[in-house]
């Protein structure tokens, strides 16, 4: 991917989740405050990293999860710039580990920013694995933001409060 000289950039993990899209929409917020891009970055991890390496994993059909990964990204990155739509947004789908894929993509960005999943009993339980390698190996400032802290902003669209609702996380 070549990077433009001077040219700012927030990196965002998506998956679709309401946590993700919160993200993306920060991050949306924050690139316009800094005029900024925005590179939405969706990874799909191949089946060869969903089960132990002895395992044999079971057939996929060819193409599936690409084209549903594009139709996430794509849903996703609507949302955020029916709010923000001034801000260039770029995608990548990238086969991979999660916090590699995040970590490579975000080499030379401003920041990198990840939604939480605060399902469950406790809303301000510890960040999963993915969050935990990005905040220790990132080299650019790792944003956080959950469903709780965005339920509670004054700028969320009534969709993802919907969906907030929904999970349970806007409580």
């Amino acid at each position: 991917m070549a990077i433009e000289a001077g040219v700012r950039r927030i990196v965002v993990g998506v998956d679709g989740s309401a946590e993700s899209v919160a993200a993306l929409g920060w991050a949306c917020r924050e690139a316009s405050l800094r005029a900024a891009e925005v590179l939405a970055v969706l990874a799909l991890e191949s089946a060869c990293h969903q089960v132990a390496s002895y395992a044999v994993p079971a057939p996929r059909q060819a193409g599936g999860s690409w084209g549903s990964a594009r139709d996430v990204l794509r849903r996703s990155v609507s949302e955020a710039l029916n709010l923000f739509p001034g801000v260039s947004v770029r995608t990548e789908i990238a086969e991979g580990l999660a916090a590699r894929v995040l970590l490579d993509q975000a080499a030379g960005a401003d920041m990198l920013v990840l939604g939480r999943n605060s399902h469950g009993p406790d809303p301000y339980r510890a960040a999963g694995p993915v969050i935990r390698v990005c905040l220790r190996a990132a080299r650019c400032p790792v944003v956080i933001i959950g469903a709780v802290d965005v339920a509670r902003a004054d700028h969320v669209p009534e969709s993802w409060q919907r969906a907030l609702e929904g999970s349970g996380a806007a409580r």
